[in-house]
């Protein structure tokens, strides 16, 4: 089974030491910044985990913000603090849990390690754009003051980079789960 042969720590370092640093930073960007940016702004999420946010509800919270600048602040504090490293710690993560899994596994009637290339460009994107949505946020949001044009080319952009963010991820979790847990080549025992 593809679980028995997931090394440990030791023989690891680098896939266990950025999973546990993305848990770290998941925990310290919940803890630190996501809570309190909700009780500062009457509930609302924090942009980086709204999957739902529109280019116009983050016009409206850019709005917000500038009427409250320790929310504008704690934002602009989170993204450049861990949300500069999580992206690529957590791609790092998923970049090596795939390499890890695909070795016996079987996708689609097909060895999996013949697919790694496409496979581990799932996490690569996800790191492209996340440090894309996270620009765009720091351009958006104040201290920074777009036109108002740009305000909205940016709002749009970061909604549905968001989107693109976590269907990155959603589809990097399955794939790992599948290729863990799911049927070997057909030419294995």
């Amino acid at each position: 089974m593809i679980l028995e042969r997931t090394p440990g720590p030791r023989r690891a370092p680098l896939l266990w030491t950025s999973g546990v640093l993305s848990a770290g930073l998941l925990a310290w960007m919940h803890i630190g910044f996501a809570r309190p940016f909700a009780g500062l702004t009457g509930g609302r999420a924090m942009p980086d985990l709204d999957i739902e946010s529109t280019g116009q509800g983050l016009l409206a919270l850019k709005s917000l913000l500038e009427t409250r600048p320790e929310a504008a602040e704690l934002l602009r504090a989170m993204h450049l603090g861990p949300d500069l490293l999580l992206p690529a710690v957590l791609g790092l993560f998923l970049f090596l849990l795939m390499r890890q899994a695909a070795p016996g596994a079987s996708l689609y009637g097909r060895a999996a390690e013949r697919l790694l290339p496409a496979l581990t460009a799932l996490p690569v994107a996800y790191v492209a754009v996340d440090y894309a949505e996270n620009i765009l946020s720091l351009m958006l949001f104040p201290p920074a003051m777009p036109a108002p044009g740009t305000a909205d080319l940016f709002a749009e952009a970061i909604s549905w980079l968001t989107r693109l963010k976590f269907a990155a991820l959603v589809i990097s979790g399955i794939l790992i789960l599948r290729l863990t847990f799911g049927p070997k080549p057909a030419n294995e025992p």
